[in-house]
């Protein structure tokens, strides 16, 4: 009964000559010229989206790029177990290849895949522990190729995601600097305990009087050694080079007498030690320290 009407329906439209057949034809495509441009217009806006279909979204691996590279720390030791984030930058986007992610081997090394080729990217290394500023900027290679960092990525410094000390392992997360309750401050590579003085200028015997003075967990605190001090010494650390954890506003502090009118200190700012007179106080601090009790 379907195929019956639909003869019906072909045999009354059917040209009864040729030239039936071609004024017909004609018709069809006997558009005014703004309808044949929009007709054209979607034509090519389809073929254009069918290309980037097939050409970026539908592109095999062979036709992505890939970065290699190796993670150390700051004594060039190979970083295992850190996830590495590859971010595109902004020029524009490309849908589908916005973020990369690799997990570093036991030798530090790592490879990103189904990054766009030849656009550049920001690396940076990621932990659950720990958070640092490094991170490394590059183009990637050509369609199948793969980009090789000419130098490791090197993690000069990182801090505890809750913030505080500087990470001394970047596996545990364990800090060098431990901070008490009551403002002991401990150093697990020395062993040595260190209190804070009062942050304001002051000279060396006002320094030597608040160290003698000081009674925080029993007392016993000392004036430090230059050798002590240059041991807190961390280029990049703080805004001092030294662990936030000690926070002082000077520049320089006290150290041991070098003789009846003149006293060391060590100059933070520059890693150097130096002597003064002792009646001078301009940007001075005070540390006492001591042996850790066993």
């Amino acid at each position: 009964m379907i195929t019956h009407s639909f003869k019906e329906a072909s045999k009354s439209n059917w040209p009864n000559s040729r030239e039936d057949w071609r004024r017909s034809t004609d018709e069809s495509f006997e558009k005014p010229k703004g309808e044949r441009k929009d007709l054209m217009k979607g034509g090519l806006a389809c073929l254009f989206t069918l290309v980037l279909a097939f050409g970026f979204c539908g592109c095999s691996e062979s036709k992505q790029s890939k970065v290699e590279g190796k993670l150390v720390d700051w004594n060039g030791k190979p970083v295992a177990g850190v996830k590495i984030i590859a971010q595109q930058v902004k020029e524009p986007i490309i849908k589908g290849y916005e973020k990369a992610e690799a997990v570093t081997g036991a030798d530090g090394t790592f490879r990103l895949k189904g990054l766009f080729p030849s656009s550049r990217y920001v690396l940076k290394p990621w932990s659950d522990k720990w958070t640092t500023d490094t991170s490394v900027t590059m183009y990637t290679a050509p369609h199948g190729e793969t980009a090789v960092l000419q130098s490791p990525m090197v993690i000069e410094k990182a801090y505890p995601i809750k913030g505080g000390s500087l990470v001394l392992d970047l596996a545990t997360g364990a800090t060098r600097f431990m901070l008490s309750s009551d403002g002991v401050i401990t150093d697990s590579t020395t062993g040595l305990e260190w209190i804070v003085g009062p942050d304001r200028d002051m000279n060396y015997s006002q320094a030597q009087e608040w160290v003698a003075e000081c009674n925080v967990r029993g007392g016993g605190w000392r004036m430090p050694t230059r050798q002590q001090l240059k041991t807190l010494y961390q280029k990049g650390a703080g805004e001092h080079n030294i662990d936030p954890l000690f926070k002082i506003e000077g520049i320089w502090v006290w150290a041991e007498p070098r003789d009846s009118s003149t006293a060391w200190y060590f100059v933070f700012n520059i890693g150097l030690e130096s002597c003064s007179p002792r009646n001078l106080s301009g940007a001075s601090r005070v540390f006492g320290v001591r042996s850790r009790p066993r």
